[in-house]
């Protein structure tokens, strides 16, 4: 690992001032479970590092039941895991946020980092697309919001720009009768990647079992974690049968571009997202039934 500047500024206008100064010279951190591994792969070697966990403005949960839910950039994923809010109004959030690494790396890591970084296959973020979430960035020159299933361009590939930071997440508020779930489908219980991940939000109407709206969300089978909008077209206004179910997870199957790798083929991966994807839905649908 090469030398480095580092800084620790203790506001947002402090670090996107140390960011407009250094550019692409200056990578942030905050938990470091993705940038102290690039530095020491050498596949990263900033000459600037800004940590950003003194920030006020970039921790902590904060959930309203008329404007939804803010998470902070920095807020660490244990948190999260151990909401009982996140638990109750956001299921499928709180179990990827339960499927990032081990307890130790969740202890440090965070989804802004995570966001940055736009691994395909991120545990938490198809859970945020399920969940309609919207990033603010921030830099010298003002403020944005960016819808997460428009920020990823790629395998490490972002909207962000050098000089913005990621102050926080917003999540709207569940409608009445809203549940959803995350299925990871890996090899091993704990601490591996998905070879398939899928996360589902889905609204019923108010006095039957028709699906009023629904959200689906696919991970590690495309560059960057995606939306099946077509699947969710096609269980909309419709009670979830077998054939409902059949037609979503075929729809949102085509959506995939997937590759073959030592841990599974590109076939293995489209197969199992019609599988999981009808899994979830189900799950999902039975869930905000009960509510």
């Amino acid at each position: 690992m090469r030398e480095f500047d580092y800084y620790a500024p203790e506001t947002l206008a402090e670090a996107t001032a140390l960011l407009t100064e250094h550019g692409a010279e200056a990578r942030i951190i905050a938990g470091g479970t993705d940038l102290i591994i690039f530095m020491n792969d050498k596949v990263l070697a900033p000459q600037v590092v800004i940590d950003v966990t003194r920030i006020p403005d970039l921790t902590g949960l904060c959930f309203d039941p008329e404007t939804g839910l803010r998470i902070g950039a920095a807020t660490k994923y244990r948190t999260i895991e151990l909401s009982a809010e996140v638990k109750q109004h956001y299921p499928y959030l709180q179990q990827g946020a339960e499927e990032v690494g081990s307890v130790q790396i969740r202890n440090l890591g965070t989804p802004g980092g995570n966001i940055a970084t736009a691994s395909p296959a991120g545990d938490f973020l198809t859970p945020l697309l399920a969940g309609a979430a919207t990033a603010r960035l921030a830099s010298s020159r003002g403020e944005r919001t960016v819808p997460l299933d428009e920020f990823f361009l790629g395998p490490r590939q972002t909207v962000l720009a050098a000089d913005e930071i990621i102050v926080d997440l917003h999540l709207p508020a569940p409608p009445p009768r809203t549940s959803g779930l995350y299925i990871k489908h890996c090899e091993r219980r704990q601490m591996d990647l998905a070879f398939v991940g899928v996360a589902v939000s889905v609204t019923l109407a108010a006095d039957d079992g028709v699906v009023q709206d629904a959200r689906i969300a696919l991970g590690a089978v495309a560059p960057t974690p995606l939306r099946a909008t077509a699947a969710e077209a096609a269980v909309r206004g419709q009670s979830l049968d077998d054939a409902t179910l059949a037609a979503a997870g075929r729809l949102a199957a085509e959506v995939t571009n997937p590759i073959s790798d030592v841990r599974s083929s590109a076939e293995y991966r489209r197969t199992m997202t019609d599988v999981l994807t009808q899994r979830a839905l189900r799950q999902a649908a039975a869930q905000a039934a009960a509510a």
